[in-house]
């Protein structure tokens, strides 16, 4: 069986989502890019990237965006977009999967039908790492989307990451096949990731700066502990009634599919 998307976004090359799709040694039907740039040089680039006849793909699709929409943005448009999906696997657009890796992936959800996420990289603490990850329709409907308030990056998993604090959930974390990020091991990622502010200083302070407001968001919706990983039973908790929390209902949003 194929897998149904696997999903990554674009900011400041086509370097190396080129080569994430090279390394695909398993059948997909769908490969899909958030061209996150808001360059039309790079808009060009991924159009010719996207007529390339793939042995193991069978679509190839641009979503071109006229600005950045953030991390959490592209990773809820993946999933909209292919609302009818059993599963998603997002990754980071400077991974390339190892040999097997994938097939690996598959097995799992074959032989462990109970599973809603699989983290092929341990990551810090053993929590597993979020720069490449498969995430089930389950998990979705129980969980919701990804915050966009955690817009442009940063936080957005550390956020989904504190939903299963109380709320344990069946996963896979560390794999035996491995991948690399950047220029390196998955492992290896505070060396090796990171293209996007190793290659714009300017956008590099930007984003730290993104980064501290995100962490006092968090601290807002989570408690103090989250950074300990002991986050409030519930997000917002001195404001129970928060007229900005959503949650995203696939189920019945899929029961109004319009079928294009």
């Amino acid at each position: 069986m194929s897998i149904p998307v696997i999903g990554t976004a674009v900011v400041n090359s086509t370097f190396w989502v080129s080569r994430l799709l090279m390394s695909i040694d398993y059948p997909v039907t769908n490969f899909v890019i958030v061209d996150n740039s808001g360059d039309a040089q790079i808009q060009s680039e991924l159009y010719n990237l996207s007529n390339l006849s793939h042995k193991y793909v069978d679509n190839i699709t641009i979503i071109n965006l006229p600005a950045n929409i953030g991390v959490a943005g592209a990773w809820n448009l993946i999933i909209k977009c292919y609302m009818k999906s059993a599963y998603w696997i997002i990754a980071n657009d400077d991974v390339a999967f190892g040999p097997g890796l994938l097939k690996e992936m598959v097995d799992i959800l074959k032989d462990q039908p109970q599973c809603g996420m699989i983290h092929p990289n341990k990551g810090d603490y053993d929590l597993g790492a979020w720069d490449l990850f498969l995430i089930k329709d389950t998990i979705i409907e129980l969980f919701g989307l990804f915050d966009e308030n955690t817009y442009p990056a940063y936080c957005e998993d550390a956020d989904y990451l504190m939903r299963f604090s109380h709320r344990p959930i069946a996963k896979v974390v560390g794999l035996k096949s491995s991948y690399i990020h950047g220029t390196g091991d998955s492992r290896d990622y505070y060396d090796s990731g990171s293209q996007t502010t190793k290659t714009n200083p300017k956008l590099k302070v930007q984003l730290e700066e993104a980064n501290k407001k995100n962490i006092e968001y968090l601290t807002s919706k989570w408690g103090a502990g989250w950074r300990t990983v002991q986050p409030d039973s519930e997000p917002f908790k001195s404001q129970p009634h928060y007229i900005g929390e959503t949650r995203y209902d696939l189920k019945f949003v899929r029961s109004k599919h319009m079928g294009f």
